[in-house]
């Protein structure tokens, strides 16, 4: 579990935690609103009507694929929980988990302890404990989501900025081989500049394919989006160190075959050393984070 935080929204301070990469938020913080000395009576009632059972179930069939709909093991199931709640027995959180083996709901012990719960489920509980109040919890974690977002980066644009790394050497060194007139005169010279060729000899030793091959196969992706916008970490800090010998290859003069056999040669080194490298994969973890944090 990730360390406590704290926000607060119309002056009730409510916790949240992060469990394994999910939003946990603390539904006995939440009930103060509604009852400041005893929250757990509103978490209770909350969890016993049958809006919220029929929302508690629904998420766990989406999210949680060990969740016990019937007696096995030690769970009794959905279907003795529900029974309960029917007969008018007390239901709790607790309870909830000890039947189901919920994942949405965290009963967390202790001195900075409460019902936590997924922020959607939370977000339910929110808006029955009052629609004012679940207006500003969903406003606050919105701003709390989007203040994280821009302070770990636009994965697009890391991606972008890891990319274009090295590109500027590499273009200098192209216009450096040039025939001036190339550079100074209009079509057609302008169009016989080899930018293309030199980044899709790259392209095709890390990627396997041209730009042009990918687009053919990739008609479905934006048109302002590229192979690299889609690429790994790993492909592209390889591909950010293939621009920077290519560079180097120009500078000394090597054809454009002698280039293609050493960028292999290189790519084939790199490859599996930087594959096991711990930064590689933990910058790849960072990027998926926040591609999924983006697309919540």
């Amino acid at each position: 579990m990730s360390k406590r935080k704290i926000t607060t929204i119309q002056g009730i301070d409510i916790a949240y935690h992060k469990l394994e990469e999910e939003e946990y938020i603390n539904l006995t913080d939440i009930a103060r609103y509604k009852n400041q000395k005893r929250p757990e009576i509103p978490v209770q009632k909350w969890i016993g009507t049958n809006k919220t059972i029929e929302f508690l179930l629904a998420w766990e069939r989406k999210n949680n694929p060990d969740f016990k709909h019937t007696e096995k093991g030690v769970f009794k199931g959905f279907r003795a929980f529900a029974a309960e709640t029917l007969s008018g027995k007390t239901v709790t959180a607790s309870k909830w988990i000890a039947y189901t083996n919920a994942q949405g709901i965290k009963v967390i012990r202790g001195k900075y302890g409460g019902t936590f719960a997924h922020k959607n489920i939370a977000f339910h509980f929110a808006t029955w404990v009052n629609a004012d109040f679940y207006l500003y919890v969903v406003e606050e974690f919105e701003r709390l989501k989007k203040e994280e977002y821009e302070r770990l980066g636009d994965p697009f644009y890391n991606k972008r900025n890891l990319a274009a790394g090295n590109h500027s050497l590499l273009v200098a060194a192209i216009l450096s081989q040039m025939d001036e007139r190339l550079l100074t005169h209009p079509q057609p010279y302008k169009s016989r500049l080899p930018f293309a060729a030199e980044v899709d000899m790259i392209n095709k030793i890390v990627f396997g394919n041209t730009a042009k091959e990918w687009r053919l196969h990739n008609e479905d992706k934006p048109n302002d989006r590229n192979q690299r916008d889609y690429a790994s970490i790993l492909e592209l800090a390889i591909l950010n160190n293939l621009e920077f010998l290519d560079a180097m290859l120009l500078q000394w003069d090597c054809d454009m075959e002698t280039r293609r056999g050493f960028l292999q040669e290189a790519y084939d080194f790199q490859y599996p050393i930087l594959k096991r490298s711990k930064t590689i994969k933990r910058m790849q973890e960072l990027a998926e984070k926040i591609r999924r944090k983006k697309t919540i």
